[in-house]
């Protein structure tokens, strides 16, 4: 099915959902115009991405979970069959921080669009549908601590009172090093949902990506950064948007996740687990 055909399709066969916004924008790696329409849905059916296939004569739909995560290098990916869409991680964030968790997504193309490399337009976007920031009533605990080791890195997830993130970064590079940040769900969202994404200049040039993204020189950075320790929130950004994987608002978890120089593959193995132990 084409894009156009997937809208349709979609508006004919889910007449009561209503749209909260359309939001279009260049995708980084494809180059092309973007356009991601989102639907509210019935409370408990979870985020579902609904994108096009040409070899079917209806959408794909994706659930959010990260049973079906396929690539986590750079990004992560969730796919169904030959069908794909990347870059979901600073999206599924968004939802969280304004706790929209029964959504379906119509996306035109393979990406999500990736904006200034933060969660910004999203949280915007769902602001301005009536999707503040707000906590979510319902609690969740964590039956069992979790620990995750590859290497010199480690993921854990503890039990306890209210929702946290710790990351702890090292970095062979000036500007840097070893730092680490926490984020509890106390705090305002923007100190993390502001943080945008970066990558090495070398790696920028070879995918083509523009002048939009953060790029690390040898001696220091292509931009100006929103906080002295941006990258490291940025780690957590993604640390959230990949526990959306889970299927439930992360930050209705009783659980403190401390992150040593983990990543998306990390993250996505611990969603895995945590829908195993957690409890209502």
């Amino acid at each position: 099915m084409t894009a156009v055909q997937v809208e349709k399709h979609y508006e004919q066969t889910f007449p009561n959902n209503k749209c909260l916004f359309t939001y279009e924008g260049i995708g980084t790696t494809s180059k092309q115009t973007i356009r991601v329409m989102v639907y509210l849905t019935a409370p408990g059916t979870g985020i579902h991405f609904v994108l096009s296939d040409l070899k079917e004569e209806k959408p794909v739909k994706i659930p959010a979970l990260a049973s079906h995560v396929v690539n986590t290098l750079r990004n992560v990916t969730i796919g169904q069959g030959s069908t794909r869409l990347c870059l979901v991680e600073h999206f599924l964030a968004a939802a969280a921080f304004c706790n929209a968790l029964d959504i379906d997504v119509v996306v035109d193309g393979p990406e999500l669009p990736l904006g200034d490399g933060s969660a910004l337009i999203w949280l915007d976007l769902f602001s301005q549908a009536g999707y503040k920031p707000t906590l979510p009533e319902k609690r969740i605990e964590l039956a069992e601590a979790i620990f995750i080791t590859k290497g010199d890195r480690q993921l854990i997830a503890l039990p306890a009172a209210d929702f946290s993130m710790t990351y702890l970064m090292d970095w062979s590079h000036p500007c840097i090093g070893k730092r680490w940040c926490t984020w509890t769900a106390k705090q305002s969202p923007l100190e993390i949902a502001s943080a945008r994404t970066f990558g090495s200049q070398k790696e920028h040039d070879l995918l083509g990506i523009g002048e939009g993204a953060v790029s690390l020189t040898e001696t220091g950075f292509s931009k100006s950064l929103h906080f002295e320790d941006e990258p490291v929130r940025h780690k957590l950004l993604d640390l959230l948007g990949d526990l959306v994987l889970t299927g439930v608002n992360p930050l209705a978890i009783q659980a403190q996740f401390i992150s040593i120089k983990g990543g998306h593959e990390m993250d996505v193995d611990l969603s895995k687990q945590l829908m195993n132990k957690l409890k209502s």
